[in-house]
């Protein structure tokens, strides 16, 4: 009974001692497993400004050593929503530890002063407030700007045979219409209403009448035109 008695402790011991080394290294291996997955690095692609670049790279940094398996592309999109000169953006994983970030950057379509000071406005519909933009040759909106209706005018000018750069400035009323200044001088008062149409006109007017001593298009009243 005796000897009996020492092979169950010994058998007992041996188990305690197996489960133990078994522990350890399991230990071990999940430590290894999660510092193989943990993001080492952020790869930021895209044809945007070093500023910038640098800026986003450092607000990205604290995902750094997060589980790429547990990371919630939400948070990740927080942080890019921050910027608003940035239109569109791609999170992609590269396992086992590389996170890829691809950005696009917005066109900007004019400038206005907010406040005292110089905002940009982006196709994205954003305002934008940072340095990074050297553009000389950008249009000025003038007046109470409402970013939906000059995103309308902008699409309507577009389907009309037009670009923003044709124009030099954008005087915003709170009618809703909009004089435009080309940069060929020429003063383009616009109806509220009928835009398609008018800006059809505008585009016959301007190809094919002789306009360099026009001042002025006046197309606000219905079926006339006046030149001055």
């Amino acid at each position: 009974m005796m000897l009996q008695s020492i092979g169950k402790s010994r058998f007992y011991l041996y188990t305690a001692f197996l489960i133990i080394l078994l522990s350890i290294h399991n230990i071990n291996f999940n430590e290894k497993i999660n510092n193989t997955f943990k993001i080492k690095k952020i790869i930021l692609m895209g044809e945007i400004e070093n500023g910038l670049k640098e800026e986003i790279s450092i607000a990205l940094n604290q995902f750094n050593n997060t589980n790429i398996f547990s990371i919630n592309s939400k948070d990740i999109e927080i942080v890019l929503n921050k910027y608003n000169l940035i239109s569109k953006y791609k999170i992609k994983k590269e396992f086992p530890s590389v996170l890829k970030v691809e950005l696009k950057k917005t066109n900007i379509l004019a400038y206005f002063f907010e406040n005292n000071k110089k905002i940009y406005l982006g196709e994205n519909g954003k305002k934008i407030k940072n340095l990074y933009l050297v553009n000389n040759d950008l249009p000025l909106i003038v007046g109470n700007l409402d970013i939906e209706n000059f995103l309308y005018l902008k699409k309507k000018l577009l389907q009309n045979g037009f670009e923003i750069n044709d124009f030099s400035k954008f005087y915003s009323f709170k009618s809703k219409r909009w004089d435009l200044v080309h940069k060929k001088k020429i003063t383009i008062k616009l109806p509220i209403e009928n835009l398609d149409y008018t800006l059809t006109l505008l585009r016959e007017i301007i190809d094919k009448s002789n306009i360099d001593k026009i001042e002025i298009i006046d197309l606000r009243i219905n079926k006339r035109i006046i030149l001055s």
